[in-house]
């Protein structure tokens, strides 16, 4: 779960990729590393730590390689960040995913050849040892896929100044400027410097010098030079203290563009559902949210299937069979454990996926893209309400009313921003009282029950507050003995499900606890209240207010806190 970028062309390659590397710290952030091509020879800096912390010197060279790192092999530490050379210092390697056969390749390599504790040093020496075979690039690469077992994206710097780069299971983009060329774990590193990108494809390797070639089992082949509407610009804070705070701000504007889905895509996908056998709708962590909340759009519509997360389902693989269809949902779409699920079955896919060309969107019969834009911050904001958007937009293509659904989308996005400056200074009264807060308890009931599990996930990543969420019927069945004076409890209320919510929160309150309100309904007997107009789509606002508590409250807990870079956390988790 980590972040390449690399660069050939004529400016100082270590600035552009320690620029392109502040772009990818969402992917990890534990270490980070860079190294250059000097007079044939390989110069690296690295160490623990962010990328401004570790990267001081800036090498010289025009051709480079960069990494940012989120451990899964090795401690955090200089030895183990990337890049990993080969013993004789002739090539440098940066790696995103893992090696599952690293400890038999150790052992056939020589156990002494290596200094770090990682799965990634094994593919430098493979490389120094296929090198003194042979000079033939391409026959490098496939022999030294050959040998890895596992997912990664991989690029070697050689000391001629030449890269080569191979994939299988982690995502791997090509930048294409003419005379400058990228290769990165995805396009937010280079948009500044080009919008032309090339998504590699499963076992694709690429041999670059002056230009780049494609390779697939010993044949050249050509892949589709896509154009990123993206810019730089969009992939900046604009402004704001933090990625986390613009993509909330961002809401208005990012569910209006997932309303806009092709009403030719949305009844493409309802064929599809209407036609399998089975449906099951699966992601992981927000995501899975989005699909509970999802399967209850869908099964209003008359559409009957399963939701269960991907790790889970995946336990049950050989009961799906290629009649079914999978609702797979992942904002990256590089997901590990959604596409570990896939890859076990041979049911048809319908993505709803916010990276266009990553693996899930490949992977996929249909797409329907969330059309978020890049989301830098690790917990997921924008890419979540965008995801209730398209999947309201399927149940009702499924109930033969979209552009009601449209209509009634677009209305609730321009409420955003208002709902927000309206209940700016209770949200800034609860963020300030739940800051000195060690546990809290979220509850809901049916769409809200969602919401609070959401809400929740959101205010324990990024304020480290312990938070539980349950079903307000659940609450009194064991949780409420939880309860003591000045425990905070915050109710979802929503549709007609606010009086069974509002009762839950009362028994609370009789035992201690200090209630917080979110919905449209009388403000009587809360300690704290924030009030939501009356509207067709009453999550996504209620999401947007406890996105901005969330985010708030972390900041009131300490300076030592960073919202965009919760610990122990990654953006993309493109590991089991």
């Amino acid at each position: 779960m980590c972040g390449i970028i690399c660069y050939s062309g004529h400016r100082k390659a270590s600035q552009v990729i320690v620029e392109g590397l502040k772009n990818l710290e969402y992917r990890g952030y534990d270490s980070a590393g860079i190294a250059t091509h000097t007079e044939q020879s390989i110069e690296v800096e690295k160490g623990e730590g962010t990328i401004d912390e570790v990267i001081k010197t800036g090498l010289n060279g025009d051709r480079g390689i960069g990494h940012t790192r989120w451990a899964t092999h090795g401690k955090v530490n200089r030895t183990n960040a990337h890049p990993h050379t080969s013993s004789d210092n002739s090539v440098s390697v940066v790696h995103n995913g893992i090696i599952e056969n690293h400890e038999e390749l150790r052992k056939e390599l020589g156990r002494e050849r290596f200094k770090s504790d990682t799965d990634t040093e094994v593919i430098p020496h493979l490389i120094q040892d296929e090198l003194e075979e042979t000079d033939d690039l391409q026959k490098v690469c496939r022999n030294v896929m050959e040998r890895l077992e596992g997912s990664f994206a991989a690029v070697a710097l050689l000391d001629t100044g030449e890269k080569i780069a191979f994939k299988k299971g982690s995502p791997l983009v090509i930048g294409d400027a003419g005379d400058e060329i990228f290769l990165a774990s995805d396009v937010t590193p280079f948009l500044k410097y080009t919008d032309k990108a090339v998504f590699l494809e499963e076992e694709d390797y690429v041999i670059v010098d002056e230009e780049y070639t494609i390779y697939n089992s010993g044949e050249k082949v050509e892949r589709e030079v896509e154009h990123i509407d993206w810019d730089a610009e969009e992939a900046s804070k604009q402004g704001h203290s933090h990625y986390m705070h613009k993509e909330i701000i961002e809401q208005t504007e990012t569910v209006k563009r997932a309303a806009f889905q092709d009403r030719k895509d949305l009844l493409k996908a309802v064929e599809m559902v209407e036609k399998a056998e089975k449906v099951y709708i699966t992601g992981c962590g927000t995501s899975s949210f989005a699909a509970e909340l999802g399967a209850l759009y869908l099964r209003e519509a008359g559409i009957q299937l399963e939701v269960e997360q991907s790790h889970e389902l995946e336990y049950r693989k050989d009961q799906i069979n290629k009649e079914d269809l999978i609702i797979g949902m992942s904002q990256s779409g590089e997901t590990a454990d959604l596409l570990s699920l896939l890859k076990k079955t041979d049911a048809s896919v319908l993505g709803i996926v916010n990276v266009v060309g990553s693996t899930l969107d490949r992977d996929s019969e249909l797409s329907l893209y969330v059309n978020a834009g890049p989301e830098i911050g690790v917990a997921s904001t924008k890419a979540f309400t965008g995801q209730l958007a398209v999947l309201k937009l399927l149940a009702a293509a499924a109930d033969n009313n979209i552009e009601e659904v449209r209509k009634s989308i677009l209305e609730t996005s321009d409420k955003i921003p208002k709902v927000l400056e309206d209940n700016d200074s209770n949200i800034d009264l609860i963020s300030s009282y739940l800051s000195n807060k060690n546990d809290a308890y979220f509850i809901g009931r049916y769409k809200g029950r969602i919401v609070s599990k959401e809400a929740s996930l959101k205010l324990k990543e990024i304020s480290y507050i312990h938070s539980e969420a349950f079903a307000g019927g659940e609450f009194k069945h064991g949780t409420l003995a939880l309860v003591e004076q000045g425990t905070p409890v915050i109710g979802f209320m929503t549709e007609d499900t606010s009086s069974e919510t509002l009762s839950n929160m009362a028994e609370a309150k009789t035992r201690g606890a200090d209630i917080i309100g979110i919905g449209n309904v009388e403000d009587t007997g809360f300690d704290y209240f924030v009030d939501i107009p009356e509207d067709n789509n009453p999550e996504i606002l209620q999401t947007a207010v406890a996105q901005l508590l969330a985010y708030r409250t972390a900041l009131k807990r300490g300076e030592s806190i960073n919202p965009d870079k919760p610990r122990n956390l990654a953006k993309s988790v493109t590991v089991k």
